[in-house]
């Protein structure tokens, strides 16, 4: 009973900061609320994404493990590449072929809170593994770095999806398939250098993290702001 309970708590500290999150985002919304129902489809979608994340994760570190890699190449191809644009790619393949043609997905703002439900579901199960693995200390941690960083590649992504749903539906075709290929690359970016940024150079994360913070709260403050029908 007493392990059931340990069980229950730490897997309760480890959903409550990305559903605060969650919560945070889904009340910014203020012009056209999405229905629960999706959300929800969406915030699963991405704890499912768990699965081909870590088989292509595990691929991908046994091929670098291979060679004999000077330790900063290592550290730049595990940390920057790996994480970052196979995560991002994963999540970006589920918002994408989830919400892409959704009749719901009528206003721009619509992709960020997509985008955001998927990246927190898989950060969820993610912190999930990592507090059941590593007590609720880790909980703690990944509270302050980890789980916000997933929200804020999200919302990156979901303002670029929103834009190229926008443009393609002004018949800007070419520049809509641009704007949503920046969308996943701007996120495995700023996601690969926040990893790679914590385990090589921890003095520059900590800046990049509080500036990374700053930016995208008034930029998703901005997009909130400024939201409005992707058609007229």
């Amino acid at each position: 009973m007493l392990f059931l309970n340990s069980v229950v708590f730490l897997v309760a500290a480890a959903l409550l900061p990305p559903l605060l999150l969650l919560g945070v985002v889904y009340r910014m919304d203020k012009l056209d609320r999405e229905p629960a129902g999706l959300l929800m489809s969406l915030f699963f979608r991405g704890v499912l994404a768990m699965v081909p994340i870590l088989v292509l994760e595990l691929m991908a570190d046994q091929f670098i493990d291979f060679f004999p890699w000077r330790p900063m190449v290592y550290l730049f191809l595990a940390y920057f590449v790996v994480p970052g644009f196979i995560e991002e790619g994963v999540k970006y393949r589920v918002l994408i072929r989830r919400t892409w043609q959704e009749p719901n997905f009528n206003f721009r703002f619509d992709a960020v809170v997509y985008a955001v439900f998927v990246s927190l579901g898989f950060a969820a199960v993610e912190n999930i593994l990592y507090v059941l693995t590593n007590g609720f200390s880790t909980a703690v941690v990944r509270a302050i770095f980890s789980i916000p960083g997933h929200a804020m590649f999200g919302v990156v992504m979901g303002a670029g999806v929103g834009r190229a749903k926008w443009l393609e539906a002004h018949g800007q075709y070419q520049q809509a398939e641009a704007a949503r290929k920046n969308a996943w690359l701007l996120a495995a970016v700023l996601h690969g250098l926040y990893d790679f940024l914590l385990v090589a150079f921890g003095w520059v994360f900590y800046p990049y993290f509080a500036g990374l913070v700053l930016y995208v709260w008034n930029f998703l403050r901005k997009s909130a702001r400024e939201d409005g029908p992707v058609a007229l």
